[in-house]
C-alpha cells in the first residue's frame, strides 16, 4: 500500500529521537541544527500532519506501531497544546482523534452499482471524523495494488455489497442495505 511505503519513509528518514518529526531528512545536507516547525500557523504543522496521518494508517493497517508513535509525539505536544491552544489546532484534532474510538468502515462491492453507492452515501453523509473508510471490488483488489488490511477477508453478503463497520478491527456483523449501516455509525 502506498500510504503505508510513504509512512515508513517518513518514520526512517524524518522521525526526532523523543517523538515527533523534523523538517528535513536524515539524508539531507548538514546543517547547524535540523528544523522541526511544529506550531500550526496558516497551514498546519508537518508534524501534526504526519500524527494525524499515522493515526488514520492505523485504521486501515492494525498496524499499532504508528498509534504507538502518534501517541509519543502527542505526549510531547500537550503541554503546549494545553497552554496555547489556538496555536495548535490540527495537533488539537489529532489528539481528539486519539482519544476517540474511531470507526474502520470496510465496503466491499461493485463501485459502479447501485447497492454500493447507497452504503458509500451513508459513510460520506453527515459529520463523522472519527472514522476510516475503504471500498473493495468484490472479486479483489486491482492488479498492481497492494491490499489494504481493513479489506483482508471481507466479501459480499448474500451476492449483495457489504458494509463492515470496525472498532480495532473487531468488527460488526456485516450490514448490506443502508438503514443497517446508518443505524450502526449512529450508535
Amino acid at each position: 500500500m502506498a500510504a503505508q511505503e510513504l509512512a515508513e519513509t517518513m518514520i526512517a528518514h524524518f522521525q526526532a529521537p523523543k517523538g515527533g518529526f523534523f523538517d528535513t531528512s536524515d539524508d539531507h545536507e548538514t546543517l547547524i541544527s535540523r528544523p522541526r516547525d511544529l506550531q500550526d500557523n496558516a497551514t498546519p504543522s508537518g508534524n501534526a500532519i504526519a500524527v494525524t496521518a499515522l493515526l488514520k494508517l492505523a485504521g486501515f493497517t492494525n498496524d499499532l506501531r504508528y498509534v504507538d508513535i502518534a501517541h509519543q509525539a502527542l505526549v510531547q505536544m500537550q503541554p503546549m497544546m494545553s497552554q496555547y491552544p489556538l496555536g495548535f489546532g490540527q495537533w488539537l484534532q489529532a489528539l481528539a482523534y486519539a482519544l476517540s474510538k474511531p470507526r474502520e468502515i470496510a465496503i466491499v462491492g461493485d463501485p459502479g452499482s447501485a447497492d454500493t453507492q447507497a452504503l458509500l452515501n451513508v459513510v460520506r453523509s453527515g459529520y463523522r471524523p472519527f472514522q476510516v473508510a475503504a471500498l473493495k471490488p468484490p472479486h479483489g483488489q486491482r492488479p498492481g495494488r497492494a491490499a489494504v488490511p481493513l479489506l483482508l477477508d471481507r466479501g459480499l453478503v448474500d451476492g449483495h455489497a457489504a458494509a463492515y463497520v470496525c472498532r480495532a478491527f473487531a468488527c460488526q456483523v456485516p450490514v448490506a442495505a443502508p438503514e443497517g449501516l446508518w443505524a450502526e455509525l449512529e450508535s
